[in-house]
């Protein structure tokens, strides 16, 4: 596989997220009226509109706003549901996905849209250097008409069919419209329910309602808002004075700020947060030092001091809250006197300097690497933390130059083959283990046609992750949203998607 970078891996507590929720009316409901802005605040902007340059939660969520895919996910994010595609085979003998595309498609400028536009698209997803892994299965495409697009593939891949409704298998004009890719992607073009009306990096996304969208029963809004507020503190004082109607990830420190009747939880996760090791070198290539510091975090107390409670213990390698994941029965203890006795068997040496990397933008992942650094000091490990920006972080952990590092991860589409996926890419996070039993579980998993094989093949993988502990399970925490009685029609799939163009003014 290609190396996914940082394709469902955030290191900041605040980009990636968990759980299923609603809040507010259906989708369905009658009563939905047409009209009217919302402003919604996000910690994080989106990482431009290439597809390939996707990482922050945000870029998933918001791309398939303009640039429809041909598939979304349904509002529960157990299953796919029809996007410029109306319907869609699956032929495990030929090992074809065939798509039908809705009829009268065009583009937001007016151009029709055609099996050619979605086949230029598939080649693009394929190539991508960070995202291209997702689509290993595919060989080609074949477009027998103009509304018939065929995807070809080397293996009966059941992961291909759910990763196009990952935010990031958008389609674009064939040619880029004629333009060149980085000047295309200045102004997208695409046939999602929103058009870009403007917008400014780092500080304000502006979408309007696309009118050549394929339903004219969508999007119910006529505008919507995104503004970058990095600062939790400013959040919650626009939110509370009523300047923007909702946030898309409230710290959980801060829940009691944030009236109940307008709090929507996201439980269960599709997130994990841990402790990612470097077993490349010292002293984490020591399974007795991973197991020490395994050991050494109270996961409870954990829990409690970095989320406020609005957190589980993590009792498996991969997250519950995504479809798939079946556990393995493993029990992750603690207790201090047994990590110091696990600690002594290994090759670390007290007074050995051990380096703790953490995102420094916000207050709980700062809070996150005080609260781990302190429950390793406990036990014997000279631990030196060191609070770093984002892009910093993620290029060192890449490049194999930290010891430890905090962060999380999680799915951005309905299976549990997306957090396999990622594993396997980077190398078990950039861990450095060989992931010969990881993979082969994942190329079971990806080709599995009954809920046994599927159930064997992750149980495989759980196991493994406990026993070999490239990375620390610590918590599967919960996503806060902050919603404001003004907006409806709001549904949120457990890795953080929600269709916008639902969204209405009550």
């Amino acid at each position: 596989m290609k190396t996914t970078a940082c394709l469902l891996l955030a290191m900041a507590l605040l980009v990636t997220g968990c759980g299923g929720g609603t809040a507010s009316d259906s989708p369905t409901d009658g009563s939905a009226r047409r009209g009217g802005n919302l402003t919604i605040l996000r910690a994080a902007d989106i990482d431009g509109w290439d597809p390939d340059k996707a990482i922050q939660l945000a870029t998933f969520q918001t791309l398939p706003q303009v640039m429809e895919g041909l598939v979304r996910p349904s509002a529960d994010g157990t299953s796919i549901q029809p996007g410029l595609a109306e319907k869609w085979k699956l032929d495990a003998k030929a090992k074809t996905i065939t798509f039908t595309l809705r009829p009268g498609l065009t583009f937001s400028d007016g151009r029709p849209l055609t099996s050619a536009d979605a086949a230029f698209s598939v080649e693009l997803w394929r190539k991508e250097l960070s995202m291209g892994s997702l689509y290993a299965a595919i060989t080609g495409t074949a477009t027998p008409d103009d509304r018939t697009l065929v995807i070809k593939m080397k293996k009966a891949s059941t992961f291909t069919l759910t990763w196009l409704s990952n935010g990031s298998a958008v389609v674009v004009p064939k040619d880029f419209g004629g333009m060149g890719r980085k000047d295309f992607f200045a102004k997208p073009i695409g046939a999602g329910p929103f058009v870009v009306a403007a917008y400014q990096p780092g500080q304000r996304l502006v979408l309007e309602r696309n009118r050549h969208y394929y339903d004219p029963a969508r999007p119910k809004l006529d505008r919507l808002v995104y503004e970058v507020v990095a600062d939790p503190n400013q959040q919650m004082l626009r939110y509370q004075s009523r300047q923007a109607d909702a946030i898309e990830a409230v710290p959980l420190d801060l829940a009691g700020q944030i009236p109940e009747a307008e709090r929507v939880l996201v439980h269960p996760s599709a997130t994990i947060h841990g402790i990612f090791v470097n077993a490349a070198k010292q002293p984490g290539n020591d399974i007795h030092f991973r197991r020490a510091v395994s050991l050494a975090i109270d996961r409870s107390r954990y829990a409690q001091a970095v989320f406020g409670g609005l957190a589980a213990p993590a009792t498996g390698g991969l997250p519950p809250g995504v479809q798939g994941s079946v556990g393995c029965g493993c029990t992750y203890e603690t207790g201090v006197e047994k990590a110091k006795a696990e600690l002594a068997k290994s090759s670390y040496r007290p007074g050995t300097r051990v380096e703790l990397v953490v995102d420094a933008t916000t207050p709980s992942s700062t809070r996150a690497g005080e609260t781990a650094a302190a429950q390793l000091r406990a036990i014997g490990v000279d631990v030196d933390l060191q609070k770093l920006e984002v892009q910093v972080l993620v290029d060192r952990q890449a490049k194999g130059a930290y010891d430890l590092s905090l962060g999380e991860v999680g799915s951005v589409s309905p299976t549990v083959g997306d957090i396999f996926g990622l594993i396997v890419a980077t190398g078990g996070l950039y861990s450095g283990l060989p992931m010969k039993t990881i993979s082969d579980a994942f190329d079971r998993l990806e080709v599995a046609q009954t809920d046994q094989e599927r159930a064997a093949a992750v149980r495989t993988a759980e196991t493994w992750i406990h026993e070999n502990l490239p990375y620390i399970p610590t918590a599967f925490p919960d996503r806060l949203f902050a919603v404001s009685p003004k907006v409806k029609g709001l549904q949120i799939t457990p890795f953080l998607f929600y269709p916008a163009d639902l969204l209405w003014v009550g």
